[in-house]
């Protein structure tokens, strides 16, 4: 057991202002959203030609989500994580289904919707660009 307080153990590890380091979260951002690609990409190969083909526009992240700040940055990293949570094991099944033989493009299409409907709602998180036709 540690003498330190469980809420202020990590303290050290985040900037003063308690802000988390944007270099930081963009980092993981990345490296999440580049394993969801890879698994994406499997997915949409073992769905068909025809998602292989469509898959291209759903495999960026637009730059946009990396300006999202507070409440709704919190929101896009935990709805990444869920996203995470269903595609591997997912995946895993997939690839399982395929080594045995059987039909895997049903249940891959099946989870590459569930794919392009949380990127949708991942890109309703991200801010909206500022429209240059507004004038302040």
């Amino acid at each position: 057991m540690s003498a330190t307080p469980p809420d202020s153990r990590h303290r050290h590890l985040q900037p003063a202002n308690d802000r988390p380091d944007e270099a930081a979260g963009h980092l993981v951002l990345d490296a999440q959203w580049a394993a969801l690609s890879k698994a994406a990409s499997a997915i949409a190969a073992l769905a068909g030609p025809q998602v292989v083909a469509q898959a291209r526009s759903q495999l960026t992240l637009p730059p946009s989500m990396y300006k999202a700040r507070d409440r709704r940055g919190a929101l896009i990293a935990q709805t990444l994580a869920d996203l995470v949570a269903v595609m591997e094991p997912g995946l895993k099944a997939l690839l399982e289904v395929h080594a045995r033989g059987a039909d895997a493009a049903p249940p891959a299409l099946a989870l590459w919707h569930e794919f392009v409907s949380a990127r949708t709602a991942l890109l309703a998180l991200a801010p909206a660009a500022p429209d240059p036709t507004q004038a302040h």
